[in-house]
């Protein structure tokens, strides 16, 4: 008696986290595809069309001298503003 008991509420526990956990994947995957689609939304506008080509610029010219210095000081004044 006391054992079915201690599996009943044992399984109603594993019921109820199984629910929670359905409903949280649930709010995650519709958080991804809202992010996803801001996500195109920014990329199609004239910033991330900015954006987009000033990051392919600066890739392109990755091996860059002046790109690998001015790249580094801004990495570290970045980080000295951080702490």
């Amino acid at each position: 008696m006391l054992i079915d008991k201690l599996l009943f509420s044992r399984r109603l526990r594993v019921q109820q986290l199984t629910e929670q956990g359905a409903e949280l994947q649930h709010n995650l995957q519709c958080q991804q595809r809202l992010l996803q689609q801001r996500a195109l939304v920014f990329i199609g506008s004239a910033p991330g069309l900015m954006l987009s080509y000033s990051a392919g610029v600066v890739f392109s010219l990755r091996h860059s001298t002046v790109v690998k210095t001015v790249r580094s000081a801004v990495g570290l004044r970045w980080l000295s503003w951080a702490f």
